[in-house]
Parts: structure tokens; C-alpha cells; sequence
């Protein structure tokens, strides 16, 4: 179904000039939301949200996956983004990542530390001082730690 939804929405993404980052489907109690999530290099804004949002809103095949009734969220990753496959990750190298494992990995199975390296679909993160092999297969969500002074201090000096 993910992928079903990944090779309809992605066009349309395109389409505007955007980057695919992801999606999430959320089971609700009454119907299920659909989250999309899309980029640029200078960061997505509201009007390529709506714009993307509409063309969704036009695609019937979304319908016959999730039914006619579902909630269609079109937005950005935003600061503390998600992570949805391991080329994602290589323009974040060096910053602190948050990851939850789908099966614990000697006795752990959340992990924070910084992103050291990308290899094919090979990540490497310092845990405890300690270079950790990780496979995006093995792990349920990856999020980054974003450094809100390191931001802070960005956006002022842009000024």
C-alpha cells in the first residue's frame, strides 16, 4: 500500500518543482490521514503544500487505496524531520540523530547519537563513543536532533 501511495504521490511532488521526502498512513478511529511530507533545496513553503495538496485531493486511485473518506495532510519534515530511507541521510553527517530499532540491538533499542558516515545502505552513528553499523531495515523511525542554537545563530547572522 506504501508503495502503491509513494508511485502516485511522488509525481505530483515533481510536478512542483518539489522533493518527495515521505508518508505516513494514520489509522484514526473514523478514517485514516494520509501525511505527505515534501521538500526543496531552500525548504517547501505553504504555497507548494496547498499546491501539491490540491493535485492529491484530484487522484483517484488514492481513493481506491484508502477509501473516500481520509484526511490528507501535505506539509514539510520540518526541523526535527523524519527520516524515510538511508540516502535521506547524507546531507545530515555530523548532526545528532534520534533512533528507534524494530528489535533491540545489544539490549538497546533507542539510540541517540551523531551521524557519522553513509555507505550504500549502511549508516554509522556515535553511540557512547562507539561507531554503531546500522541498516535502515533494522530501524522503525529515525528523526533528527536538530541544534536550535546552531539554527539561532544561522537565521541572526543571515540578517
Amino acid at each position: 500500500m506504501i508503495e502503491d501511495l509513494k508511485n502516485i504521490i511522488e509525481p505530483a511532488t515533481r510536478i512542483h518543482n518539489c522533493e518527495f521526502w515521505g508518508i505516513e498512513v494514520l489509522r484514526g478511529k473514523k478514517r485514516p490521514t494520509l501525511r505527505v511530507f515534501i521538500d526543496t533545496k531552500i525548504g517547501a513553503t505553504i504555497e507548494d503544500c496547498e499546491n501539491v495538496s490540491k493535485d492529491l485531493n484530484y487522484e483517484a486511485e488514492i481513493d481506491n487505496i484508502l477509501g473516500d473518506d481520509y484526511i490528507l495532510e501535505v506539509s514539510t519534515p520540518g526541523v526535527e524531520r523524519k527520516f524515510f530511507n538511508t540516502s535521506q541521510l547524507h546531507d545530515y553527517v555530523g548532526e545528532k540523530l534520534k533512533i528507534k530499532l524494530k528489535n533491540p540491538m545489544n539490549n538497546m533499542k533507542n539510540i541517540n547519537g551523531e551521524l557519522l558516515d553513509v555507505v550504500h545502505e549502511s549508516f554509522f552513528v556515535n553511540f557512547n563513543d562507539e561507531s554503531i553499523e546500522l541498516s535502515f531495515n533494522d530501524v522503525d523511525t529515525c528523526i533528527l536532533i536538530p541544534d536550535y542554537k546552531k539554527l539561532f545563530e544561522d537565521k541572526n547572522n543571515a540578517k
